[in-house]
Parts: structure tokens; sequence; C-alpha cells
């Protein structure tokens, strides 16, 4: 019997030793493989990752990059839980909404939204949006996003879409809209209250992302303010009024929506679009802080990862 154990322990030993001599150590090493996934929200991310490692890549998270106190709300259509912060979707069938791959660069994801002429009205408009933020808490706010309008799907259209808004019953106050080859900006006149301010911002460039962050003080008094940024550039500083003041302060939507389809169809009958890095912030937030880095977008270093 025991000349058997011995036997056994020899063939280990000298596999064990053929194991040392092949791969240069007596522990044979093998590639080792990321125990997490990248998700837009960083404490959602600490709490995912493996336990044994928690720790240490926490501190090194909040040391690379500290709780950012001035966000609010971020969507990056990333990780195993998107849209967990979101308050619902406004949307008719599956075609309506889904994650997809970037258009531009297939390695990260976007939301993308689809409506079309024929689809059933959603709270009482043809629509598929996806609606924020509930009601905005904070008189002065940032907000930032990219947008992509694929040449196939968003055709010229002489009659106007919303694909960002700030509502607060009835017409919303603040809204961007496409319209043929434009993107501008339509807002409350500043005297009255039956006519609207309209403001072009760029021209509708297709198959490219158009990133945008807006500075709003919401206010119907002297220290309203709006600031519009396009594709690193200032293309709008408004003091005029922005809210009307005998509602509540506005909620927040993104997506398209499309009055005229409610009972007449246009030259098109087909929307869509894509969103990507949807970010609300508060009044500590700068431009700086919010302006999206569509070169070094969602790579790993974004999150604190080399």
């Amino acid at each position: 019997m025991m000349r058997g154990y011995g036997i056994g322990l020899v063939a280990v030993v000298g596999l064990l030793g053929w194991v040392a001599l092949w791969h240069g150590n007596l522990y044979p090493t093998f590639p080792l493989l990321p125990d997490f996934q990248i998700i837009s929200n960083l404490t959602n991310q600490a709490g995912r990752i493996n336990v044994s490692t928690r720790t240490v890549l926490r501190q090194t998270q909040l040391e690379e990059s500290p709780f950012r106190d001035y966000l609010l709300f971020e969507e990056t259509f990333e990780g195993i839980e998107p849209l967990a912060t979101a308050v619902n979707l406004q949307t008719f069938s599956d075609h309506s909404f889904r994650i997809a791959p970037d258009p531009v660069n297939t390695k990260n994801k976007a939301g993308r939204f689809e409506l079309r002429v024929s689809d059933d009205m959603v709270h009482r408009g043809k629509r598929s949006e996806l609606f924020l933020i509930d009601r905005v808490t904070d008189k002065e706010m940032w907000y930032s996003f990219a947008v992509f309008f694929p040449k196939e799907g968003y055709a010229p259209d002489s009659t106007n879409e919303l694909i960002s808004q700030w509502h607060q019953g009835g017409s919303p106050p603040i809204s961007l809209r496409t319209v043929d080859n434009i993107i501008y900006l339509r807002l409350r006149h500043s005297t009255n209250p039956d006519k609207w301010k309209v403001m072009e911002i760029a021209p509708l460039t297709k198959d490219v992302w158009h990133e945008f962050v807006f500075h709003i003080i919401h206010s119907a008094g002297s220290d309203a303010l709006l600031e519009v940024w396009h594709n690193g550039q200032k293309r709008v500083t408004y003091s005029g009024p922005n809210h009307f003041e005998e509602k509540k302060m506005p909620y927040w939507k993104v997506g398209v929506y499309k009055a005229k389809w409610n009972h007449n169809r246009t030259a098109s009958d087909r929307r869509v679009i894509y969103f990507d890095n949807i970010r609300a912030g508060n009044q500590l937030a700068s431009y700086e802080m919010m302006k999206p880095t569509r070169g070094i977008r969602k790579t790993e270093s974004d999150f604190g990862y080399r």
C-alpha cells in the first residue's frame, strides 16, 4: 500500500516539475479576466465588482474621479442596468426604443428611438420619448447629451419635431427641435405669451454626433438665463424669461415627438434618432464638467480604468 502511495507521489512531483520547466514557474499562469462590467453609476459599479477587489478599486476610483455631487442624472446606456434611474419610456411598440450599437463606434451603446406615422398616440401624441426627470428641483440646472440623426431614417421634413423638451404643461417653454435641415430652439416669448422666440442652433448634419450643453436658470423673472453650446461652440446666451411663472417647475424629456402626425401625414413617415451620454447637473456644475468628450467617449479610462 505504501509503495503505491510513493509511486503516486513521485508521479505528481514529476508532473509539477514538467509544468515548472514549461512555464518557467512552479505554478502555471493564465490570463486574468476582468471581474466587473463598466456601468454608468459609480455606486452601482463599486457594488457589483468582485468582493475581494471592491475596497481597492473603489478607493482608486474615488481618488481618480471624486464623487460628482453636481451630477443629478446620468445615462450612458451601458452596463447591466441601463435606464435604472429614468422615470419611464413613453413609447408605442417594440420598435419605438431599444439599446443599440453606436452607429459610429459599435463598441459603445446608445439609445435608439423610432417613431412611425402609423404609430398609435401615446399620452395624447405621436411620440417615442424618454422621461428623464419628473420635476426639476433646482432653479439653476445644467443638461447635456449627444444626438445622432441617421441619413436613412431622418429624411428632411418641413414640419417640425421636438427632440428635447422642458415641459410645464401645455406647450413647453423650452424645446429643441428640427425642421428641414435645421436644429433650432423654441422659447416662450419675452413679452407676448401667445408668441414664441425661435433661435437657429446648427445645421442638421446627418450621420455624425451632435453634442449639446444647456445651462438654464428656470425663471420668468429678471434672473432668467439660457446658454447653449453645440459641439463645443457657444451658440446662445439669452436672458429673457424661459418659464411660465404660474406653473410648476418643468420635467425633462428627450426622444422624438411629432405633433403634426397626430392628425396628418407629412413628407416623411419615419423618424429614427439616437441619444447618448445624457446628463443633468445642479448649480454646482459648469460647462467644463458637463461637456461631452466624444473623442474618448465611454472608454475604460473615463471610468478610472487603465
